[in-house]
């Protein structure tokens, strides 16, 4: 099912309305998530985003899905500890709420929810919670990032979406209670780690009904045994969506921007060296940034 928009006409319950500005309100003053989060976009609105030279309503929702999702980033850094005492349902509409922001094609909303959602995982880490934490949210988290990435219309944020990846396959090892349920599983893992395995096996096998078992199965075995070696780890990934049916007519540039962006620094710095091949501007620009 795709993951509502909180911010649309309609879009459900929230905590981040714009105040009379078009700014986001205060992370601290804004929890409430017994209010309606968000509210049809008014002609007052459509005046007000005009005057921010925005050309049409949807510039204006983009706009307001980014400090939607900016507000959302601030409260998970500054106010963690208002999000640990909220109740199930209110908790369970963040996630949803962040999983909504990296289901998006926006880049900056993506970055933003992927963002977010490893400074959750760090501060859940180090709460005292994070058994009840990924034992609620792991398998749901999983299926929504391997739904992203495996889709050729979300490559947006894939240095991001192997960063989480790579956290959940490391933090089962410091897990002391079991992710899975004993009464609704009939075979009695001994460990999390092999259950996440076999689970994972049974997702990837459904989403890439062209690979066979064995071919996913060495695809997860080799995302086990890299998980702790970023590099191998997000190569792995990259190696197997590039090889897939799905990806493989593809323009997969994306998958590679992180290697690219460093390239350019590369070549930038090799020409900064020599001060003859650069043109004056650039170098008035570089002395700016410095």
């Amino acid at each position: 099912m795709a993951a509502r928009d909180p911010c649309s006409a309609g879009g459900g319950t929230s905590v981040l309305p714009l105040d009379d500005d078009g700014e986001v309100t205060s992370a601290r003053s804004a929890v409430d998530l017994d209010r309606p989060l968000a509210r049809p976009l008014s002609a007052a609105d459509l005046r007000l985003h005009h005057g921010l030279g925005l050309a049409s309503a949807k510039e204006a929702l983009d706009l307001r899905r980014l400090k939607f999702c900016s507000l959302l980033r601030a409260i998970g850094t500054d106010c963690f500890q208002a999000l640990i005492q909220l109740s199930s349902p209110q908790l369970k509409l963040v996630i949803d709420s962040i999983n909504w922001a990296f289901r998006r094609t926006e880049r900056n909303i993506v970055e933003t929810g992927l963002s977010l959602l490893l400074d959750i995982f760090k501060k859940f880490q180090a709460s005292g919670f994070q058994n009840q934490f990924y034992k609620t949210y792991f398998f749901t988290i999983e299926q929504e990032i391997f739904a992203v990435l495996t889709d050729t219309f979300h490559k947006p944020g894939f240095k991001l979406h192997v960063l989480v990846l790579q956290h959940l396959f490391c933090v089962v090892d410091g897990l002391t209670e079991p992710l899975w349920d004993a009464s609704s599983v009939a075979y009695q893992y001994t460990d999390s780690a092999m259950f996440v395995r076999d689970y994972t096996i049974k997702l990837l096998g459904t989403s890439f009904p062209n690979m066979t078992v064995t071919q996913v199965t060495k695809f997860v075995d080799g995302l086990l045994s890299s998980k702790h070696d970023l590099p191998s780890f997000k190569n792995h990934i990259r190696g197997f969506l590039v090889q897939s049916k799905e990806f493989s007519a593809q323009d997969n540039k994306d998958l590679y921007a992180e290697e690219a962006a460093a390239q350019r620094e590369w070549e930038r710095q090799r020409m900064l060296a020599i001060p003859a091949l650069i043109a004056p501007s650039e170098l008035q620009d570089e002395m700016v940034d410095s």
